[in-house]
């Protein structure tokens, strides 16, 4: 195989299989509510394995991830969000007057 062959494919292989930081912390984000294509994981993997950087990131996203779900965090009800923009909008009226 011609060496102008050769970095043809590798070329193509990068394109494929590469990707930047912005993009592997992208698909970080899918992957931890499994979001994420089969090669865009694979992708995402390939570029764990070469940056320190998004390896840290991925490692606190998935940290974050736990925790939430671990703290059972729940949504306040829309009732009391309305009665709490009420009693504030009643307030601000009361010392705009």
């Amino acid at each position: 195989m011609s060496r102008k062959k050769l970095v043809l494919i590798m070329n193509r292989l990068r394109r494929l299989f590469f990707i930047d930081c912005s993009e592997a912390n992208s698909n970080c984000d899918k992957a931890q509510y499994d979001d994420v294509k089969p090669l865009e994981r694979a992708r995402l993997l390939i570029h764990l394995a070469f940056c320190k950087a998004c390896r840290k990131y991925t490692s606190r996203n998935k940290r974050l991830t736990r925790l939430l779900k671990k703290s059972h965090l729940k949504s306040c009800p829309e009732e009391h969000k309305k009665a709490w923009k009420k009693q504030i909008e009643e307030e601000t009226s009361r010392q705009h007057s």
